[in-house]
């Protein structure tokens, strides 16, 4: 009996819908009324039933009126509408050859950031309230990215030289700002709102002279917060030595951390392009150019700075990591590395290679561009040039996502040659001559999904021009895309002065804009400032098709433009 009945309810599992007739026979066989036991167990059954109905439309109904309320009574965040293209003009102004893109007002926009001084500064006491600023002076704007319309206007000393903006937690874990430094021993963090974080004191600066915009570091003092480097010359030198001096600074309070730190340098070379650079061991240096590449460790800035053994001291511990292959290499009486002496270098640039600390270093002289390994120094490949123009611009131009540059060279009086190389061996991918102008715009690139846009200015020859004479004033802004090698689109004319140029995604993976500064530089007498944001689209739909005599394309202008107007553009 005890296996019949497991039988039973193992088969009423197996076949559920025999269930109830499996308990009919049951009942049948337990002498009971089954049509009588079925219609009570029906009744109740329909009673729940009819219960459970209404209680899911109740539910239902609340669920609308509760989707209704939020969808017409309570208001939804409006989105901000960028515009395609705003233009906004400043009269009776010169500018200061900065061009910052960064979201200052958080709302998912980039804005624009550049810095100009007007013919009356005294407008509304700008200047006058300023704790710190004198008269004249000149004021940090910044821009909305979606119409141009004024975010803030920040007072800032006249003589700028270096702004950093989009720093992120400076002055606490959570902000990000803008770091403004200018003469005489100014130097200034402030908030994405142009609130001022905190000031330098004066007194520490004073008599020097800023070679950079500072370095970002790790945290320091344990307070949760980046820590900034900032590198100085003195301001005047006569001893046959000179002295390169470091200032570690407190990115939460502007407060000095420790006290300066001096490094002999040789006379007359003024250091240039320092940057971070970690080695494959983990090991922070400071690299920097005098004359050669040279650099020194973070960790010993630090100990001297601090006067506090490293053992001791309560740094951060990944700054405490060491390099054998790197110390091996310090001079053991000043303690620094040479990176690089094989001719004097003009730009430093750190290449990022995903999964290593070391990546690579570019460096360019006059004459040369060469790839070194990171940790070990060694030469990947080296492009030889006439004479560099600027520093190369990193970007994709093959699909192995490996970075590759654009250089321009001027290879005549008023004739450059732009070169992209191939960053994994340094072979020529593209390159054409064009018309020079002297203060041409740097170039400037923008991803696609899984290559870059180059943008470059220059004149190419046209029909009119192939005897060498090219118009005085215009030069034009062209764009090349991997995928069309033997074609260039010329998309704008210009015959005011571009100031600075650079392009961004003002939203992310969906509206790339180029920004233009056009008017009177420093030094010249003033005149209309304007800033024209326009989207890339646009200019490529108004451009026209400028096809290369060394290669073929058989497809149409009309094809071409539809195909270059149809990129999706990435971060």
């Amino acid at each position: 009996m005890g296996n019949m009945t497991e039988n039973k309810d193992l088969e009423a599992e197996i076949h559920p819908l025999k269930n109830e007739e499996v308990r009919t026979r049951d009942l049948n066989e337990a002498g009971g009324n089954p049509k009588e036991m079925k219609f009570k167990k029906f009744t109740k059954f329909g009673q729940f039933s009819h219960w459970r109905t209404a209680a899911f439309f109740l539910v239902l109904f609340l669920c609308l009126i509760v989707v209704f309320a939020f969808s017409f009574i309570i208001p939804c965040p409006v989105r901000p509408s960028t515009q395609r293209t705003w233009i906004r003009t400043f009269e009776n102004a010169v500018t200061f050859p900065f061009l910052t893109l960064w979201d200052a007002n958080k709302d998912k926009v980039t804005d624009v950031m550049f810095v100009f001084k007007d013919s009356n500064n005294t407008n509304n006491g700008s200047c006058v309230n300023e704790e710190g600023i004198s008269f004249p002076c000149a004021h940090l704007t910044v821009l909305s990215g979606t119409n141009g319309s004024l975010l803030w206007k920040k007072a800032i000393v006249e003589d700028v030289q270096h702004i950093q903006c989009g720093v992120q937690h400076l002055g606490g874990p959570k902000s990000s700002g803008c770091l403004v430094i200018g003469i005489p021993h100014y130097f200034t963090a402030i908030n994405s709102t142009g609130e001022i974080l905190w000031r330098l004191n004066t007194s520490l600066a004073a008599e020097l002279f800023v070679i950079s915009p500072p370095l970002v570091l790790p945290d320091l003092d344990g307070d949760d917060v980046g820590d900034l480097l900032l590198l100085f010359t003195p301001a005047n030198q006569d001893a046959s030595v000179n002295k390169l001096i470091f200032l570690l600074i407190s990115g939460k309070s502007g407060d000095p951390i420790g006290r300066k730190v001096y490094h002999n340098i040789a006379k007359g070379l003024v250091p240039s392009s320092p940057l971070i650079h970690v080695t494959i061991a983990g090991a922070y240096y400071v690299l920097f150019i005098q004359g050669t590449v040279q650099g020194v460790a973070l960790k010993d800035i630090y100990e001297q700075a601090s006067g506090i053994p490293l053992s001791a001291s309560k740094l951060n511990p990944i700054l405490k990591k060491s390099d054998p292959e790197w110390e091996k290499k310090s001079d053991p009486m000043s303690g620094k590395v040479e990176v690089y002496n094989t001719q004097p270098a003009k730009f430093l640039q750190h290449v990022q290679v995903p999964g290593t600390n070391a990546g690579k270093l570019l460096i360019s002289t006059n004459h040369t561009v060469e790839l070194l390994d990171g940790q070990s120094f060694q030469t990947y490949w080296l492009h030889n040039v006439s004479h560099i123009q600027g520093v190369p611009l990193p970007g994709y131009f093959n699909v192995d996502g490996v970075f590759d540059f654009l250089i321009e060279d001027l290879i005549a009086e008023d004739k450059k040659k732009v070169t992209i190389v191939d960053g994994k061996n340094g072979k020529v991918l593209w390159e054409e001559e064009l018309r020079y102008r002297e203060n041409c715009p740097k170039p400037s690139s923008i991803n696609t999904v899984s290559q870059s846009i180059f943008l470059f200015w220059g004149e190419l020859p046209t029909q009119s021009s192939a005897s060498g004479r090219f118009s005085e004033k215009s030069y034009n802004l062209y764009m090349v895309h991997p995928s069309h090698p033997n074609v260039i689109l010329e998309l704008k004319n210009n015959t005011e002065n571009v100031i600075a140029f650079s392009t961004a995604l003002f939203e992310q993976s969906r509206h790339a804009a180029s920004v233009l500064l056009l008017g009177q530089p420093m030094g010249n007498k003033p005149g209309p400032l304007t800033i024209i944001k326009q989207k890339l689209k646009d200019l490529i739909y108004l451009s026209r098709v400028r096809r290369l005599k060394k290669g073929h394309d058989n497809f149409g202008d009309d094809e071409i433009k539809e195909y270059f107007y149809r990129i999706r553009y990435s971060s």
